[in-house]
């Protein structure tokens, strides 16, 4: 099973603004919301979104407990494309320092929010044939090796034109991408959330909830 996903565009405005601690009875409120909703129309003008998995039958030798005992592997990428990434750059470059710090919150949230629907979508086709999705793993976090990036990579080109590169120290460029697996297995829990930050240790993470 091999497909392209296309993502809705969703962004959590309440939740970028927790992350930046701005709530509604701050001074700057009302400066930073005003640059939120102006940014909303440059994110739907330059994103370039690619969210492509593939579910293989588990042959890999990837040194990762919960890994080796499912009988699938589900390969993602997940970007919103080079040309937000080069915006943010050039707002801190321009000296909009506010602006590219909200730009590169909302892009953030936008890479996030199209993991979760396309774990959501995943789930939903392997769910009616008896799988569940382990948690997401992600190269250099959850106990997995960065050097996997590579092989998540080469799984995906396989099958699909990924517009994205891996740099030497493993890296992707464009910056707003992602690679990440799945184990998918008869006998694993069905969950709803696909990561839990409960088992991370990275308390002191903006992205780390309870």
């Amino acid at each position: 099973m091999k497909a392209s996903f296309n993502p809705v565009l969703q962004i959590n405005k309440p939740l970028i603004f927790e992350r930046m601690r701005v709530s509604d009875s701050s001074k700057i409120y009302d400066k930073v919301n005003g640059i939120y909703e102006d940014l909303i129309p440059v994110i739907e003008r330059l994103v370039a979104y690619q969210a492509v998995f593939s579910v293989e039958e588990n042959k890999f030798e990837i040194d990762q407990p919960l890994l080796s005992q499912c009988e699938k592997i589900v390969f993602c990428y997940v970007t919103i494309g080079e040309n937000l990434c080069l915006e943010v750059n050039r707002l801190f470059e321009d000296g909009q320092l506010l602006q590219g710090y909200i730009l590169n919150e909302m892009t953030n949230e936008v890479v996030m929010d199209v993991t979760n629907q396309l774990y959501r979508h995943i789930k939903s086709l392997l769910k009616p044939i008896g799988y569940h999705l382990s948690k997401r793993l992600s190269p250099g976090e959850c106990t997995l090796d960065m050097h996997y990036q590579s092989l998540i990579m080469h799984e995906l080109k396989r099958s699909f034109d990924i517009k994205g590169t891996l740099t030497s120290a493993y890296m992707i460029n464009p910056e707003k991408s992602t690679l990440y697996v799945y184990g998918a297995d008869p006998k694993l829990p069905d969950s709803d959330v696909d990561f839990d930050c409960e088992n991370c240790s990275s308390v002191n993470c903006p992205y780390w909830r309870k």
